[in-house]
């Protein structure tokens, strides 16, 4: 299977209010990886454990496209499995450091090869794909706020807000228990997508409506539409901490 190279924007900023980034991520432009964490917890815990989950990640999923030997189910699988190992890391440093017990991250893992895109996520974190200029998020929250929606107790989120329900309490994330509750997908990749992972910071200070005229442009500059997002975000207020990575595959027909 052939591995896709990627045009790669990152930034990343703790915002206006909270005192660290608890953000963590890695990316690899010519290999097509890309792994973003938001951790949870205090005493610093929260940083540790999306910097925990992205290390083990990234170590599972390079040599994935370093083989170019693995087929789409396969590449699905372990996709899948580096999250979970990331569950595992993250659990084993709260076994080992009692000062940690109770952190915990989300994730989102992707990689590019084979006209395609195989994602795994947990949590509020989200993927987002920008195709001839229209955008479409590819991953669903694990959040009471979403589960309540689906549910049909509310319309759509302002009227939870409304309600008093707070967008960050998650009903999955990794180091919640030892059994990780993961999504795992996969999605044709057509020449000219742009693909967004964000954390919270991002999603949840401004609308997709903002985002997708950001990022409307198929041709636009990775590095100013990753700069404006991350500008509009604090301008929203920075309420959180923001971390935006845009990729642009490089593929044709």
């Amino acid at each position: 299977m052939a591995v896709h190279a990627i045009e790669l924007a990152c930034r990343s900023d703790k915002g206006l209010v909270r005192k660290r980034n608890q953000d963590s991520f890695r990316v690899d432009s010519d290999l097509g990886v890309m792994v973003l964490a938001d951790g949870m917890g205090g005493h610093r815990a929260g940083e540790v454990a999306s910097r925990i989950a992205v290390r083990t990640a990234i170590e599972d999923l390079l040599p994935i496209q370093r083989e170019d030997s693995a087929d789409g189910m396969e590449t699905l699988l372990r996709v899948g499995q580096a999250l979970e190992h990331a569950n595992h890391a993250v659990l084993d440093a709260c076994d080992e450091r009692p000062e940690f017990e109770g952190m915990g991250t989300t994730m989102v893992a992707a990689v590019f090869r084979d006209h395609r895109i195989y994602y795994a996520h947990i949590g509020d974190s989200r993927l987002y794909r920008v195709r001839l200029g229209r955008m479409r998020r590819l991953t669903r929250d694990h959040s009471l706020i979403q589960r309540m929606i689906d549910d049909g107790v509310f319309m759509n989120r302002r009227e939870a807000r409304e309600a008093g329900v707070k967008d960050n309490v998650l009903t999955r994330s990794l180091g919640m228990q030892r059994q990780a509750d993961v999504d795992v997908r996969d999605a044709l990749v057509e020449p000219g997508d742009t693909y967004l992972v964000c954390s919270d910071g991002l999603h949840g200070m401004i609308s997709d409506n903002t985002m997708a005229r950001i990022l409307r442009d198929p041709n636009g500059n990775l590095d100013e539409q990753a700069q404006a997002l991350l500008d509009a975000a604090l301008e929203a207020g920075g309420n959180d901490n923001v971390s935006v990575l845009l990729a642009r595959p490089s593929i044709t027909r």
